[in-house]
Order: C-alpha cells, then sequence, then structure tokens
C-alpha cells in the first residue's frame, strides 16, 4: 500500500494537486488550493489518467511477480469548497469540505458499476475541455436531487486516433436514441459499435 501512495502521491505533487489525506486504500488530492490554479481541472484529470496508467505498470510487476492485481477507482468533481485548517483543539488537518467534495467522492465509488477507472462530473469535464470524453451515463447520486451527467476521460484530445472519434460519435449518438426510446436507431448503432 505504502508503494501505491508514493507512486500516486508523486503524480499527483507533480501536477500541482494538494494531499489533502490518505484513508483505508483511498488517497484524497484537490487542485486550486492554497494556491489557486486556474487550469485545476485539467490537471486533476491529467493526473487521474497518469494514476491510473501507473497502477496498469504496477500490475504488470505483480503479474511477473505472481502477486495479485489491484483496481483503481478514481472520481473528479469541480466546484466551490470550503478550504483551510478544520479540526478540534487537540487537532487540525488542511482539508476541504462541500457538496462538491462529497459528490466527488460519489463518483469514485460508481467506476466499478461502470467498469471504468476515472469517473468525472459535467462540471469538470466543461472545465477540461483538451480531453477526449464519453459520456456514461446520467445517474441520481445521494444528497442529489437532479440527475448528474458522469464522464469517463479517453485520452488527451491530440492523442486521440480517428477510429476512436468516430467510436465515440457513434457512442453519442447512441445515447441520444436511446434517450429518445428510439430502438431502431440504436441496434443499428449498437451494431456499428461491435464492428
Amino acid at each position: 500500500l505504502n508503494d501505491v501512495f508514493s507512486r500516486l502521491t508523486n503524480i499527483i505533487r507533480a501536477n500541482r494537486g494538494t494531499i489533502d489525506k490518505y484513508m483505508g486504500d483511498c488517497v484524497m488530492a484537490f487542485w486550486g488550493a492554497p494556491v489557486e490554479t486556474p487550469n485545476h481541472a485539467h490537471l486533476a484529470v491529467k493526473s487521474a489518467l497518469e494514476m491510473a496508467n501507473a497502477i496498469r505498470k504496477m500490475n504488470e510487476e505483480h503479474r511477473a511477480q505472481g502477486i495479485p492485481e489491484i483496481g483503481v477507482g478514481i472520481g473528479i468533481n469541480t466546484g466551490p469548497m470550503c478550504v483551510g485548517d478544520m479540526g478540534s483543539d487537540i487537532r487540525r488537518s488542511y482539508t476541504v469540505i462541500g457538496d462538491a467534495v462529497n459528490l466527488g467522492s460519489r463518483l469514485e465509488g460508481l467506476s466499478k458499476v461502470y467498469g471504468v477507472d476515472i469517473v468525472v462530473s459535467e462540471m469538470a469535464r466543461k472545465e477540461a475541455p483538451d480531453f477526449a470524453w464519453q459520456e456514461l451515463d446520467r445517474v441520481r447520486v445521494k444528497g442529489k436531487e437532479q440527475a448528474v451527467a458522469i464522464y469517463w476521460p479517453v485520452a488527451p484530445q491530440d492523442r486521440v486516433e480517428k477510429p476512436v472519434q468516430d467510436e465515440l460519435k457513434t457512442w453519442s449518438a447512441f445515447l441520444k436514441a436511446y434517450r429518445a426510446q428510439d430502438w431502431e436507431q440504436c441496434d443499428v448503432l449498437l451494431l456499428n459499435l461491435q464492428r
């Protein structure tokens, strides 16, 4: 676990993130404090992609050594948060709290459900337009009245090849047809995706 945390922490710090805390097998980080970071969402998504890649490489090492592989789930959200030293008279920590933090945590929990390593909110996706995105779904998470659109970052936009771009467009068209309950169009688009 220390090896995992060390690798992930190095990636977060290299991308100007602040480590909040380690909780069991989870690391929590944030961007934009104590130093304002205008491209915080971009840096968070970049870090997430690098962390997922680091875990894949670690799993290759594990397979070679006969050690069980590990999984990773990352949730990313952006929004207003309360930041600062919080706690009691005895112990304090520099941390973030708020609705935007809670949503990020809920998104992390959805990664296993959707079979992806990173789940990003619509707000964070809008703040990081230089990545190619696949919309996963619209979900209603605990504590939210409205459904939230969730996305998976495929790769930086400039690294996505034409076949993948075409597949993402087809997937987007499928979601639109699905939500319109156009089942014939859904069948056609699904067949195109399976090729």
